[in-house]
């Protein structure tokens, strides 16, 4: 599982759209679907009801969106501090 794929079901989740969510990742609506898909797999749990137009989250599927926003939040805090280190460090004297 990649930071890349909780970030796709994030944003499906946020924008309610797999168009939406191909969109601000740069790939396919067929490609989103496929990451829920493996998200399942991996899960071995429904994450998200499907119906023609709409989908809704399962409680599985909410718990995911939930640690996933938190994972990201990390991820990019880490990110954002090990940058600043490098700034301190790379400046000049």
């Amino acid at each position: 599982m990649h930071l890349e794929t909780l970030q796709v079901f994030c944003d499906l989740v946020e924008s309610g759209s797999f168009s939406a969510a191909a969109a601000q990742n740069f790939i396919t609506q067929s490609a989103v679907s496929q990451q829920i898909s493996s998200l399942e797999r991996i899960f071995a749990a429904l994450l998200i009801e499907r119906s023609k137009k709409k989908f809704r989250l399962t409680r599985e599927g909410q718990v995911l969106y939930d640690y996933s926003k938190q994972i990201i939040a990390t991820y990019e805090s880490l990110h954002n501090q090990l940058q600043e280190l490098k700034d301190i460090i790379s400046g000049t004297i």
